[in-house]
């Protein structure tokens, strides 16, 4: 009876240390949703802003499950459906429901040159909330893989009034082809709501889960890792490239490349693609010059086709460090070569 009654004290004690202790709860905002459509551009703000908020909330769900970190998590949204809710209706929602952390996820939108993810937390928040965005931030660069325009600060209604630390994540441009590409996929979309996963799992101090398997670095032209030289000139009558804009130049019989270097992280299989804008007067065989452990391959393109989108230019065993893909013009005479971005996705 003793040894029974010493069993039940155990299992009791157990039982009011896990509820004193509770699980995180996180409430996550899709935002927009119902009468409010958000930004309309090439794709539709609300739905992809849901669809996200339900990858994160299935993420977390099967973290639970132990299949990955293993970790409780209580999720609650506030919205599920395409349903209207107001900012106050957020807020109030997260604080009398006792969240722990508030995660807001939105899309942006600008004019077409306007491109890039960003993450917000109050201009008074705690240091919690900066945290949260940092490594909201850093995880969704990772995953994602779009243009980083940092971490910011602001006013934002459900950031000032939620009671608990809380950011805002600006997953990418609606109003930007390229990010519009990403966006609109939803592989993409269920990759960055792992790295939402992993960002509330390394703010909670819970480094056991398993690394981001799927690294994706893109270099548009204009950005850090693009060079070229005064031949090439910044162009936006086609529309369908990516970022703020793409470069053009003559074909002719030298070289005279534009460049692209990305800092490779770790060596390995990696595909590589190139994004161009399509035109009749672009050449059939533009010699994209992709570096590789082997030493350099020429994959000669059709510009004249598939604008506007990522073309697979092969898989190569890359080294880590430095790693380039050149476009030449040295190509049949009478055409436009076009620079845009290259992306390396492994």
């Amino acid at each position: 009876m003793k040894k029974l009654l010493g069993v039940i004290m155990v299992v009791a004690f157990a039982m009011m240390a896990t509820m004193a202790m509770g699980y995180p709860k996180i409430c996550i905002d899709p935002g927009h949703g119902g009468t409010d459509p958000g930004a309309v551009g090439y794709v539709t703000e609300k739905t992809i802003n849901l669809d996200a908020s339900l990858k994160l909330k299935a993420w977390l769900n099967l973290d639970t499950s132990d299949a990955g970190g293993g970790y409780a998590w209580d999720v609650i949204m506030t919205r599920s459906t395409d349903a209207t809710v107001s900012l106050e209706g957020r807020v109030n929602y997260a604080n009398s429901n006792g969240a722990s952390r508030f995660f807001c996820i939105h899309s942006n939108s600008a004019t077409p040159a306007a491109y890039g993810s960003e993450t917000f937390c109050y201009t008074s928040g705690s240091s919690y909330s900066f945290d949260l965005r940092n490594k909201t931030q850093s995880e969704l660069i990772s995953h994602g893989g779009l243009y980083n325009r940092g971490n910011k600060t602001a006013d934002f209604y459900v950031l000032k009034y939620t009671s608990m630390p809380s950011i805002l994540t600006e997953m990418g441009f609606v109003s930007n082809s390229g990010d519009a590409a990403s966006l609109g996929n939803a592989t993409w979309r269920n990759e960055v709501a792992k790295g939402f996963l992993h960002a509330l799992q390394t703010h909670y101090g819970y480094t056991s889960y398993t690394p981001v398997s799927n690294v994706t670095i893109i270099v548009d032209n204009g950005t850090s890792g693009y060079s070229a030289s005064a031949n090439w000139w910044n162009g936006t009558s086609t529309a369908g490239y990516y970022g703020s804009n793409y470069q053009a130049r003559a074909t002719e019989g030298v070289s005279d490349p534009a460049t692209w270097t990305a800092n490779i992280p770790s060596a390995g299989s990696w595909k590589v693609y190139a994004w161009w804008t399509a035109g009749s007067n672009r050449p059939t065989s533009a010699p994209y010059m992709v570096s590789h452990s082997g030493g350099s391959t020429t994959v000669n393109v059709n510009q004249q086709a598939n604008g506007g989108a990522w073309n697979l230019l092969g898989t190569f065993s890359l080294n880590a460090g430095s790693n380039q893909v050149k476009l030449s013009c040295w190509t049949t005479a009478g055409y436009y070569v076009i620079a845009d971005a290259i992306k390396w996705y492994k």
